[in-house]
């Protein structure tokens, strides 16, 4: 739970079936793109999930920023420019 938290996931909920936990959460696409690696290491191999489509939102200011000028940059475009 807290690795999604981290990727600025929101905690829906959390089941138990038999020895396994299962967590319901919303986090954002971007964040979950190195998620299966991460989730393998965690759980040496035992975890699993699962991913469907719920919404789109907002990005967060601070992140609007950075995703704008990364594409600046690979497009070669110059900062000032806007």
């Amino acid at each position: 739970m807290g690795d999604l938290n981290g990727r600025r996931g929101r905690i829906a909920g959390m089941d138990t079936r038999g020895a396994a936990t299962i967590i319901r959460a919303t986090v954002p696409m971007a964040e979950m793109l190195t998620y299966e690696q991460t989730l393998t290491s965690t759980t040496g191999g035992r975890g699993s999930y699962h991913m469907e489509f719920s919404h789109y939102d907002e990005v967060p200011a601070h992140l609007h920023e950075k995703i704008v000028a990364a594409s600046k940059a690979e497009r070669g475009e110059a900062e000032s420019e806007e």
